[in-house]
């Protein structure tokens, strides 16, 4: 495997099927996933435990809009290097990952996640990007496909 293989990805999705097939797709490529339910979890999961390098986000979450997850991820401390890649049905076309922030459509298929996660890894390792870069990224993302509360 290579060096990026070992990177640890949070998993944050309310149905389970989707989160076991997220987490055995990521397994597949290396990575070990993190898998939670709520953007709660992911949060305290994020300061509870050190080397998460990505965090693959689902758009609507039982207790908050991925976006606000994302936001709160990016605001902590542990955070502020973690890439994310959103995988949501609102997405229709893949959006590369700018300021270390992507989006992926649902179903996804494993080599575009495993790309996907390789490239934010990549990004990561390369010394990331300033904050403001990454929340303009987020905000980019966030008017063009997200929706919801």
């Amino acid at each position: 495997m290579c060096a990026i293989a070992a990177s640890r990805v949070l998993v944050v999705e309310d149905d389970g099927t989707v989160r076991g097939f997220l987490g055995r797709a990521l397994e597949s490529g290396g990575y070990v996933p993190v898998p939670v339910r709520t953007g709660e979890e992911a949060l305290q999961v994020l300061h509870a435990q050190r080397g998460i390098a990505a965090a693959l986000i689902d758009g609507l979450l039982p207790d908050m809009h991925g976006v606000r997850l994302a936001d709160a991820i990016l605001d902590s401390p542990k955070g502020q290097s973690v890439a994310i890649c959103f995988v949501s049905g609102a997405v229709h076309d893949p959006k590369a990952g700018a300021g270390g922030v992507s989006a992926l459509g649902k179903p996804v298929r494993v080599a575009e996640l495993l790309t996907a996660v390789d490239a934010l890894v990549q990004w990561r390792r390369g010394g990331g990007s300033p904050p403001d870069q990454r929340r303009a990224a987020l905000r980019h993302l966030e008017q063009e496909f997200l929706v919801g509360p």
